[in-house]
């Protein structure tokens, strides 16, 4: 593994984030705009290094689009003097790449690509008297790992590993990508004598301490699918006499965030006015959000219900979201419902025990609702 040596003072500053995904379609702008944000909080935070951990390209395709790229590099170009951005490829970089495709062919500009094809393990390391960086890109299979070969750690110096996988110490979710990621082996981190793990692939944020390294996945950096709850965030952090020192969260704001609600639909095609006003609640400035909302309940007029929808699409599109999806799938069509007193009833007192949109209870009472107008649509048959 090649590596080289830079003098720096004796504290690092370091913003680590992950998983942009930027791409030369819809999203485009949108991931621009996060990426300008990244740099910004960079500069803001006086950081020496911006670690990109992989992905940050959707595909090898949306890397070579001439368009794409040149504005990737002049966004990157914007950060201060003494910052670097090291970028280490994730799956997606590998998603349309032929067997003669390098993405070292290409003109990255100030973003340093951390590969190295002539290493074990594909990457490169970088030295400064405050820490080492060993960069690892991804890779199907991490099991040879016992014979990359790589300096003696430095006494004194921290060491920061960059990679791009599944930890399943870290994370024991499901790999919900179509493209999985190669599995980074638990033993792997002691072996690398890492104390800090700038991981990438996983795109919900979480660290867990694993021997002596601190291994941190710190999500997306932006929303790319439906259930990536919770704000956008970078993980800032600085070392000092070899060691890690506390790390802060960094929110996103361009990135937005993912909202998700259910509006139930009484049998005449109203709606809560609570339920809409917490909604509103939730979404006071969505402009970079991507809101969904699922319908969900018997109607008993099909046009009607058509009437709904646009009526609270056009509340929320003067909202200006990024994406808006209004969703019916969980509403069923049955006349004479809204006119029988034992659902009016019923309906009455569920509704004055609506929980709340984020309360664990909400689920169930959305199926206990659902439930109920369906027996006694049945008894109506």
């Amino acid at each position: 593994m090649r590596g080289y040596f830079i003098e720096y003072g004796c504290m690092l500053r370091i913003l680590h984030a992950s998983d942009l995904h930027l791409t030369s379609g819809p999203d485009r702008e949108y991931g621009l705009e996060v990426l300008r944000e990244l740099v910004c909080l960079a500069n803001s935070r006086q950081a020496d290094f911006l670690l990109l951990c992989g992905d940050l390209f959707d595909s090898f395709k949306d890397l070579k689009e001439n368009s794409l790229l040149n504005s990737v590099r002049q966004e990157v170009q914007l950060l201060r003097a003494g910052c670097r951005a090291l970028y280490i490829p994730g799956n997606h970089e590998d998603i349309g790449r032929g067997p003669k495709d390098r993405l070292s062919s290409f003109d990255l500009g100030r973003l340093e690509l951390m590969t190295d094809a002539a290493a074990a393990c594909g990457g490169k390391t970088l030295e400064t008297p405050e820490a080492e960086f060993i960069c690892v890109p991804h890779s199907s299979d991490y099991s040879g790992y016992r014979k990359w070969q790589l300096p003696p750690k430095a006494p004194g110096r921290a060491r920061l590993l960059l990679m791009h996988g599944t930890s399943s110490a870290v994370y024991r979710g499901p790999d919900q990508e179509e493209q999985q990621a190669g599995v980074i082996p638990d033993s792997l981190f002691a072996w690398l004598e890492a104390d800090y793990a700038a991981l990438g692939h996983v795109h919900s944020a979480r660290e867990t301490l694993i021997g002596g390294t601190l291994a941190v996945y710190c999500g997306s950096a932006r929303v790319w699918r439906k259930w990536e709850d919770g704000p956008r965030k970078a993980v800032f952090f600085e070392t000092e006499g070899g060691k890690i020192g506390a790390r802060q969260d960094l929110f996103i704001k361009a990135a937005g965030e993912y909202r998700y609600f259910t509006l139930p639909v009484n049998p005449d095609s109203s709606i809560l006015p609570t339920a809409m006003r917490e909604l509103l609640e939730k979404c006071p400035a969505p402009y970079r959000d991507y809101i969904v909302v699922r319908f969900s309940g018997l109607v008993e007029d099909a046009n009607a219900l058509a009437g709904l929808k646009s009526v609270v699409e056009g509340v929320l599109r003067a909202k200006n979201p990024r994406r808006l999806e209004l969703l019916s799938d969980q509403v069923e069509i049955f006349g004479g419902l809204a006119d029988n007193a034992l659902a009016k009833q019923f309906l009455e007192k569920l509704d004055s025990r609506r929980p709340a949109e984020d309360s664990p209870e909400m689920p169930r009472w959305v199926a206990a609702r659902q439930q109920g107008l369906a027996a006694l649509a049945g008894d109506l048959e």
